[in-house]
């Protein structure tokens, strides 16, 4: 058989094998998902286009009464809400306002899930369910849970989602249904929603609270500052920036060198700034008998960060009565908050602690007005050279 025979016969082969596997490939497709062409619920929602998120949970106890002939009964609903700042996300009502809100819980639990749910004849449980099967999926009035996202204006609704049961309520083993079932608030198409992370569904403020106040680099650290009862004054230290060592400001009298460990084992507890508990904003609260104004116990420190230095100062006040916890308050918070007493502890210590007792003086030896690095050098050069 020639060359050209050859490849004729190849070809052949080429397109006979061809035909079964594009039919095989045809067939697979269902198997596979094409992110881009899945039919979403909130088509073409985003982080960027959201800017206020309500969460609201009906009450376990609703008003009595029927509505009037042609109207919804109405639903109480505990609340609670989210607004955008540039600052990131932050209670937008109630006795928090402002305080900041977890911007990763945000994503995770609110956003993620409204950008992803699915919305095909795969996903739809039951089209057009009605009442007595919206109550059976937990997705009636009386008992849904309502997320509702705007635009960062407030005024349009971007996502407005009911969730409702469990999938998997009542089942055990490989066969449970996983995912939870939902609905849009304008329609009775009941959907099954499955994803790797559960929704959350609380209107509980602790859960959605960013207590965190600073995550700071140590070595970035190049002043701090330390005062409490037992100092009196504050004792403070700097470095350069890249230096390890510690100098003193202003060191006390009777006192030595600075103890490096001991230093640094305070800075590593400032590593991770974060607040018990947020009580109210700070301009409601009575300073002074909380043992605030002045502060019992004051911390500051200064960091790099980029081109710029970050001040951060803490005082601590009184002790609760009925926890182990002192009041706090942040020149980066608007809140009075607390700090548990295992952080606080720490920073009661003697100021003397920090430093190395001074070298004894011999009283029957004058005292050398010169550093003894100056004398040694002195020495030297007195020293003859061989020949002189």
């Amino acid at each position: 058989m020639n060359l050209t025979k050859s490849n004729v016969v190849l070809a052949v082969l080429a397109v006979g094998l061809a035909v079964p596997t594009f039919l095989q490939l045809q067939k697979d497709r269902a198997t596979f998902v094409d992110v881009a062409r899945v039919p979403l619920l909130f088509d073409g929602f985003t982080a960027d286009n959201c800017g206020r998120i309500t969460l609201r949970q009906p009450k376990a106890e609703q008003p009595a009464g029927d509505p009037q002939p042609g109207q919804q009964k109405q639903i109480a609903y505990d609340e609670i809400a989210f607004a955008r700042t540039d600052k990131g996300w932050v209670f937008a009502k109630g006795d928090l306002q402002l305080a900041p809100v977890s911007k990763e819980r945000v994503e995770a639990d609110v956003l993620t899930h409204l950008r992803t749910i699915r919305f095909d004849r795969e996903t739809l449980v039951v089209a057009d369910a009605s009442p007595e099967q919206l109550e059976r999926y937990g997705l009636d009035p009386a008992h849904a849970f309502v997320v509702e996202a705007r635009d960062p204006s407030g005024q349009t609704v971007v996502a407005d989602l009911l969730v409702g049961i469990d999938a998997g309520k009542g089942q055990s083993g490989t066969d449970a249904v996983r995912g939870v079932f939902v609905r849009k608030s304008d329609t009775n198409d009941v959907i099954l929603y499955e994803s790797e992370r559960p929704m959350q569904r609380s209107v509980q403020t602790e859960l959605w609270l960013d207590k965190v106040l600073a995550k700071l680099q140590v070595d970035k650290i190049t002043r701090f500052s330390l005062q409490n009862a037992a100092t009196g004054q504050p004792v403070a230290f700097t470095r350069s920036e890249g230096k390890a060592s510690w100098t003193a400001v202003e060191t006390p009298p009777g006192l030595g060198a600075v103890r490096q460990g001991e230093v640094e084992a305070l800075l590593q507890r400032l590593r991770w700034i974060a607040a018990q508990d947020f009580r109210m904003p700070i301009q409601r609260a009575n300073k002074a008998q909380l043992g605030l104004e002045p502060p019992q116990l004051q911390i500051k420190i200064v960091v790099r960060e980029g081109d710029r230095d970050r001040e951060i100062e803490l005082g601590i006040g009184n002790k609760l009565d009925d926890k182990a916890e002192y009041y706090l308050t942040c020149n980066e918070s608007s809140f009075l908050m607390t700090w548990p007493a295992s952080s606080v502890v720490p920073f009661e210590i003697d100021g003397k602690t920090l430093f190395d007792p001074a070298a004894p003086v011999d009283p029957g030896k004058p005292v050398d007005p010169k550093p003894a690095d100056e004398n040694k050098d002195e020495k030297k050069g007195d020293e003859k050279k061989p020949g002189e």
